[in-house]
């Protein structure tokens, strides 16, 4: 069972476009098809009805449910906010190098400290995009990575 609420073109994926699974409801990042990270009624997220028979929140209540989603992914998962924007708010995550994996080449080899010390100079980020839509939920867009 597949619903799709928006497509330009048969057979192009838009982002953004939203089908159900069989067991949720999911969007196309452009990429790939990824679930709502967070939504103020996560069991509609499983109601196989198109989303867009529901009425849609107010402003003020989808600022809400994002401040909440930023202020989850800022708590648990240690996320930075890099920016808010009029379609959402940017968050970058730290990839921190093996630092175990690392040691381990570095006592059989001895040379490896070099790759290991190019690889902590130059740590590297995750950047998503948090965006809600009309119906308060949640969904992330991945970036670049840098």
């Amino acid at each position: 069972m597949t619903s799709t609420l928006t497509r330009t073109r048969p057979g192009r994926r838009v982002r953004g476009e939203l089908r159900y699974d069989g067991g949720r409801w999911k969007r196309w990042t452009g990429k790939r098809w990824a679930s709502a990270a967070y939504s103020m009624r996560p069991s509609r997220l499983l109601d196989p009805r198109p989303l867009h028979v529901d009425d849609e929140e107010p402003d003020g209540t989808r600022v809400r449910v994002l401040a909440l989603a930023v202020e989850d992914q800022v708590l648990t998962n240690a996320a930075t906010v890099v920016h808010e924007g009029p379609s959402g708010v940017t968050l970058s995550y730290r990839r921190r190098p093996a630092h175990v994996a690392h040691a381990i080449m570095t006592l059989l080899t001895g040379v490896w400290a070099l790759v290991w010390l190019a690889c902590a100079l130059n740590e590297r980020q995750d950047r998503v995009l948090l965006e809600v839509d009309p119906w308060g939920h949640v969904w992330a867009v991945q970036g670049l990575r840098r």
